[in-house]
């Protein structure tokens, strides 16, 4: 019997055949609003009763049925009527209109009839259920108008609930009471709703066999729950919303269904693929819905992977914008279900797999996310497959294939994995890593593939992106905390223990690998220690891979080979682990790039890792904390704090953060740290132990430990703990700065030990300390005095170099460092250090020129006493001087404050005396002032140098320094001379610009091999530029050229040099700031850095000098020769500064105004190339097209041609309509110029040629000429000596002999005759 109420395809075909309803009911009243209401309810009360004769009559109600129409036999249906139906279509299509108390009744009624039709069917289901257990095979089918009921009665529940979804959606314009009566309607509506379709859809999945003959559904009918639950989960945005919509119901509805029959998979696998294209949401739904079924029963999965992988992942079609949002949404429903379900997406991993190579980024992603999942899984399937051997020897074939297979797919799972850590997308690059983080962290990653994982690591820390970067570092942190080895990764240990079992192995090698291994040993030509190494580590790691693939030599019994496998899988660990440390050790480069980083997360990231390396005592870790330290200088707060966090966790608190390690180990900690420093480290170690003094995060006891070692210890260990102690009293001077300890301090640092072992270390050390002790007035009765008269004594013999050895350049280049801070230390706690300065001054003459021979060594330390002490007293006057002007400073505002007292307290004549007085005296104090800044200015101008001490010494100093007859030939004495010459140039203005000439001749001089003077030369010079900037602004051009120096270092000075005055404004930016963009293309990478540093501070200026300086850098580079990738690479890097549109479009027309002075091709073919390089706007094509003349002769050269084309081609891509056509045009125009203008070239050069044969010709007559005259005339002479010769003859010979000799003499001249002829025609030919 056909179904009288089949599915419409639209709730409006029930108007038509077969179903032919209408609008209304015959006989609705709906007179006014009132009267239609009342109708309204009528109908719902209608449906009431209905719903009332169905709890009470049952399945009964459709088994009296007859044949015929339904709509027609009334009394046959007296249930499922016309009346009902009509009554039904009419509430359910003005339900929107309905009154709130009549809707909530409608679906009410609506509700229950469903609820109570999904009662009786699983009624019947289970009398058929006894019945077949009663061995009744006959299973019970309802009536066809149950069915009928059911759909009908299925389809208005769906439609009211489309309809309640939709206002939901569209909203309404309601008051705050209004909307929350309305919300509570709307939630309460679809509960109800929710639970009647729930229990229907449960009803038709269980009862399938009772509801249709054979039990195959009606499509349409099981389709209803899927159809509306589409609908819910659209409005599942969330985990609120989820709630609301009644997400977790309408997952039910679709799994039930499925379950049910398989006719709507399809359908239902095209739905769930559209709705997660469309909403970003539906992916983690879909793969929940997926959970519902068992792997084995589980066809939607499998489904919806196959859909996926026949996603067109190309961006060509018109709709990319679109196709891309909607790859985005469905990308993670496979890690979803990767990670709900991963064996099963293990099986059908190959759907997907095609999309690795796609163009969408988040389709890669995901399926690296998945493969993550998948990996992570395998642990656990190889762990229950090595269960199943365990448990059932009978089944081991079976696993062990299966295990061979599981390895197999997961080795390509990690290839995968590698290789895609290069995509093309850093989000990708990014998951990837991500990905390798949670395989890590699950310790899932195979020791074969731990070493490949952190050498991708470590190679990402150079990738352009960020995140990568950043993700990168913590793969790399992760894989020392997951590391299989031990908890120490100190090389040491596993290098002996190597050691030890690679002596037992070579021992016990089997006989054939050892006759082997002596025979190769044997064959080498010399005794090799290397390859020899070599040969035996082959050796040994042919042996193991012997006995990991013979199962015979494992299964032995034989005690000696058991040891010897156990020796060799240890080898194996040992060479692994090594193998580990050294891929740490060789990353520095990349390391240190990341702690230089500009960006604050990479800085972060690197500063957290060194932490983590330093805990397993990686040797890296050192070496990264140190340069670490120089980040304590940073702008960014967070990046000191970073630093300062780091230091304490490695050498404060050590492993466990959990507390302070003892002072004894942090003494020890510190003491390895300073001790491997250099000067700029020990800077930056002194900051951050300075701030952790002043934050009393040391203890008290380290110090202590400190003097002990300083006292007590030899060698190095004093002075490291002195230089400790120095640090420490740079926030607390209390730790020096007391009798104690200052006699403490003379003891350990300037006594007999020092003096004994010539140990400058620890007298350096102690100086710098002493720098730390405040000044003290001359008091005989106070301790801390006396005990500095004591301190100064020694430190005068440490600066006069007494204990020097005369013999051992070494020793006195040791020394300088402690006469230095010796020094320093005198003009630090002295009361008048010129009066000690004056007597080591007047001893180191004595000892130096006492005798009738002068040491080279001893002049060096000579000179350099004296240049230091007369920089120092420039230092010292100009601190003298500072401290007036503060006194009278204070002096001043105390006389004004008095005088504003005075102002108030007294009035009247008296008064205005009193301010005529104070105004005296200020203006006396501000001449007082003026006078001695001069005072000031003639010591240093005229005192220091001109007329002191020390200036008795310049003499000699300038012939050392000019060494004209070249009798000075000390390296060291050469140093130290122009070093002193330089410092006493820093002092005295006249005496600089005196001797500058000399010091650049020195500096020209310089021999090549003495790198450290041209290197100390240009600091110098830096240091005089800043003091007498006008004296020596004319030599500018010669510090410039030191960037052209053989020497890195000396390169390397020389830019900082240039840096620190340019960013000063000391030196004023010109056309030789070319020399400086030479070194972007230098080979040391530091002076590369330092260049481009320059040039970005340049550019944050706001004149912005590089746009004035690039035509003449232009030009510059042009005339130098420079070859032409270097040329394109500094100006595609200048020319990035370049960001204003007027500099632009100004630039461009500097540029064209230098194509008729540039001289050659290759410089014209360079400054297109800056203009295929600068942003052309709109004006700058004018300009361009414009200035066409200028450069249309240079455009017949491919590589001119190119660079125009490409200026075009980029310029079509932002213009306008009527500009592009413009850009089409001189396009054009660009194209037949140089067509024409390469048939000019080639016409020129034929011209050329020709004109060069022309002048070949030319050249050929004249010389052909000249040799025939030459020829005429030598045949003349020839003639007339043979006419003489034959009148001699005739009148010798007779005539017979006459006759005879005539044809001879013919016979001769006939050859000279024919090539005179010869001549002659090729003459005419030429002409």
């Amino acid at each position: 019997m056909e179904s009288s109420f089949p599915i419409p395809s639209s709730f409006q075909e029930l108007e038509r055949d077969p179903y032919d309803l209408l609008p209304y009911p015959v006989g609705f009243a709906d007179d006014d609003e009132a009267t239609r209401a009342d109708s309204f309810v009528q109908l719902v009360i209608l449906l009431e009763q209905g719903n009332r004769t169905l709890s009470s009559g049952g399945i009964e109600l459709f088994e009296k049925t007859v044949e015929g129409n339904s709509f027609d036999a009334d009394d046959s249906q007296p249930w499922n009527c016309e009346d009902r139906i009509q009554a039904l279509y009419t509430l359910v299509r003005k339900s929107s209109s309905l009154a709130t108390s009549t809707r909530t009744r409608l679906i009410t009624a609506i509700c229950k009839a469903v609820v109570k039709l999904s009662s009786i069917l699983t009624s019947c289901s289970e009398q058929t259920a006894n019945q077949i257990n009663s061995q009744n095979s006959n299973v019970y089918i309802v009536p066809q108008a149950f069915r009928d009921a059911l759909a009908c009665h299925l389809y208005m529940l769906y439609t009211i609930m489309i309809f309640t979804e939709g206002e939901m959606k569209a909203g309404k314009t309601l008051s705050k009471s209004q909307e929350k009566e309305f919300q509570s309607m709307i939630q309460s509506t679809r509960e109800q709703c929710a639970h009647a379709m729930m229990t229907a859809c449960k009803a038709m999945s269980n009862c399938n066999a009772n509801l249709w003959k054979r039990g195959v559904p009606d499509e349409s009918v099981i389709a209803i729950p899927c159809r509306i639950a589409y609908q819910m989960l659209e409005n599942c945005t969330g985990a609120t919303a989820r709630k609301a919509a009644f997400g977790d119901v309408a997952l039910q509805m679709i799994g039930m269904t499925l379950k049910t029959s398989d006719v709507l998979l399809n359908t239902v696998v095209a739905a769930l693929v559209d709705m997660m294209h469309s909403y970003e949401h539906m992916a983690p739904l879909a793969a929940e819905l997926c959970g519902f079924f068992h792997d084995s029963e589980d066809k939607l999965s499998i489904e919806l992977l196959r859909e996926i992988g026949r996603l067109d992942g190309s961006a060509s079609s018109s709709d990319a914008t679109g196709k891309a949002s909607g790859i985005r949404n469905v990308a993670p429903f496979l890690n979803e279900l990767a990670e709900k379900k991963p064996q099963l997406v293990l099986e059908n991993i190959s759907l997907v797999m095609p999309h690795l190579q796609s163009e969408p980024y988040n389709l890669r992603s995901a399926i690296v996310v998945a493969i993550g999942h998948l990996l992570m899984s395998c642990k656990e399937e190889t762990e229950i497959v090595s269960r199943n051997e365990d448990d059932n020897e009978e089944i081991i074939g079976d696993d062990q294939l299966k295990k061979k297979k599981l390895a197999d797919l997961k080795d390509k799972l990690y290839d995968i994995l590698l290789e895609h850590i290069y995509d093309v997308s850093s989000y990708t690059r990014v998951a990837v890593m991500k990905t390798w983080a949670s395989i890590i962290q699950a310790q899932c990653l195979p020791i074969e593939k731990l070493i490949p994982v952190t050498q991708l690591a470590i190679d990402r820390l150079q990738d352009k992106t960020v995140m990568v970067r950043r993700s990168a570092m913590q793969v790399l942190t992760l894989v020392l905390e997951n590391n299989p080895f031990t908890d120490s990764l100190s090389p040491a240990p596993y290098k002996e223990k190597m050691a030890e079992v690679r002596e037992f192995i070579l021992d016990n090698l089997p006989s054939n690998m050892k006759d082997a291994m002596k025979e190769t040993i044997e064959a080498l030509e010399e005794d090799d220690e290397d390859e020899k190494y070599q040969i035996e580590n082959a050796t040994i790691k042919a042996t193991i891979a012997e006995y990991e693939t013979n199962n015979s030599l494992q299964e032995s019994n034989d005690e000696a080979q058991k040891e010897l496998i156990q020796k060799l899988q240890v080898y194996k660990f040992l060479s692994s682990a090594l193998d580990f440390i050294d891929t740490f050790e060789n990353a520095n480069e990349a390391f240190e790039s990341m702690l230089l980083s500009s960006n604050k997360s990479d800085v972060t990231e690197a500063l957290r890792f060194f932490v983590r390396a330093r805990h397993f005592q990686l040797p890296c870790a050192v070496t990264g904390i140190k340069q670490a330290l120089s980040l304590m200088w940073s702008d960014e707060k967070s990046v000191q704090d970073e630093v300062m966090t780091a230091f304490i966790d490695v050498f404060i608190c050590g492993t466990n953060g959990s507390g302070k390690l003892p002072p004894k180990q942090i003494v020890d900690n510190l003491l390895r740290l300073v001790g491997k420093a250099n000067a700029s480290e020990k800077t930056s170690i002194e900051e951050a132990i300075s701030r952790l003094v002043k934050e009393e995060v040391i203890p008290a006891e380290v110090f202590l430990i400190l003097w002990s070692i300083a006292a007590k210890a030899s060698g190095r260990a004093r002075s490291i703990a002195m230089t400790i102690l120095s640090m420490g009293a740079t926030s607390d001077s209390g730790i020096v700065d007391s009798a104690s300890r200052l006699r403490h301090l003379l003891q350990a640092g300037l006594g007999d030990y020092t003096e004994e072992h010539r140990d400058w270390a620890t007298a350096k050390s102690a100086a710098y300390a002493l720098q730390r002790v405040s000044r003290v007035k001359p008091d005989i009765t106070s301790a801390k005095f006396l005990v500095l008269e004591q301190i100064v004594e020694r430190l005068c013999l440490v600066i006069q170099g007494d204990w020097c050895d005369d013999e051992n350049e070494n020793d006195t280049r040791e020394w300088f460092g402690a006469a230095e801070e010796g020094i320093n230390a005198i003009f630090a706690v002295c009361p008048a250090p010129e009066q000690v300065c004056k007597i080591i001054i007047t001893a180191m003459q004595a000892s130096t020129f006492g005798s009738n021979q002068c040491h080279s060594l001893r002049l060096s330390r000579f000179f350099f006493v004296l240049g230091h002490i007369a920089l120092k007293l420039l230092v010292y006057s100009e601190a003298l001087s500072g401290s007036v002007r503060s006194a009278n400073a204070a002096r001043t505002v105390a006389k004004q404050e008095e005088a504003d007292k005075a102002k108030m307290a007294k009035a009247g004549e008296n008064g205005s005396d009193d301010e005529d007085d104070i105004e005296k005296e200020l203006g006396v104090a501000q001449a007082a002032e003026a006078e001695t800044e001069n005072k000031v200015a003639e010591i240093a101008e005229k005192e220091i140098i001109g007329r002191g001490m020390i200036d008795l010494f310049t003499p000699l100093v300038l012939r050392v320094v000019a060494n004209e007859s070249g009798v000075f030939s000390s390296e060291i004495l050469m140093q130290t001379s122009v070093l002193t010459l330089c410092k006493f140039m820093c002092i005295s203005r006249s005496f600089c610009e005196k001797h500058l000439p000399l010091l650049f001749t020195a500096l020209a001089k310089a021999p090549e091999k003495d790198v450290t003077l041209r290197a100390n030369t240009v600091i110098a010079l830096g240091d005089l530029a800043f003091r007498f900037p006008n004296e020596v602004e004319p030599y500018t051009s010669r510090i410039y050229s030191c960037l052209r120096d053989d020497s890195i270092r000396v390169r390397l000075h020389t830019l900082m040099v240039l840096t620190h005055l340019i960013l000063n404004d000391m030196v004023k930016v010109k056309g030789q700031v070319c020399e400086i963009a030479m070194c972007l293309r230098d080979e040391e990478v530091r002076i590369r850095d330092m260049a481009r540093l320059l040039f970005h501070e340049l550019s944050k200026r706001s004149n912005n000098p590089i746009y004035n300086l690039l035509p003449e850098i232009v030009s510059r580079l042009s005339s130098m020769s420079v070859k032409k990738e270097d040329f394109r690479a500094i100006m595609s890097f200048l020319l990035n500064f370049i960001k204003k549109e007027r500099q632009t479009e100004m630039l461009v027309d500097k540029l064209c105004q230098r194509f008729p002075k540039s001289t050659s091709i290759s410089q014209k073919a360079n400054i297109a190339y800056c203009l295929a390089n600068v942003k052309c706007n709109e004006k700058c094509i004018k300009i361009l097209n414009d200035h066409f003349n200028l450069y249309k002769d240079a455009l017949f050269d491919e590589d001119v041609l190119k660079n125009f084309m490409s200026i075009a081609l980029k310029s079509k891509k932002f213009a306008k309509p009527e500009l592009k056509q413009a850009i089409e045009e001189w396009e054009e125009k660009l194209k037949q110029q140089s067509d024409a203008g390469l048939e000019d070239e080639e016409a020129k050069k034929k011209a050329e040629k020709a004109k060069k044969r022309v002048q070949r010709r030319k050249n050929q007559k004249k010389k052909i000429e000249e040799e025939s005259s030459e020829e005429e005339d030598e045949v003349s002479e020839e003639e007339e000596e043979d006419d003489v010769s034959e009148e001699e003859e005739e009148m010798e010979f007779d005539d017979e002999n006459t006759a005879d000799a005539a044809p001879s003499k013919l016979e001769k001249g006939t050859p000279a005759k024919h090539q005179r002829r010869g001549r002659r025609e090729a003459l005419q030919n030429v002409n």
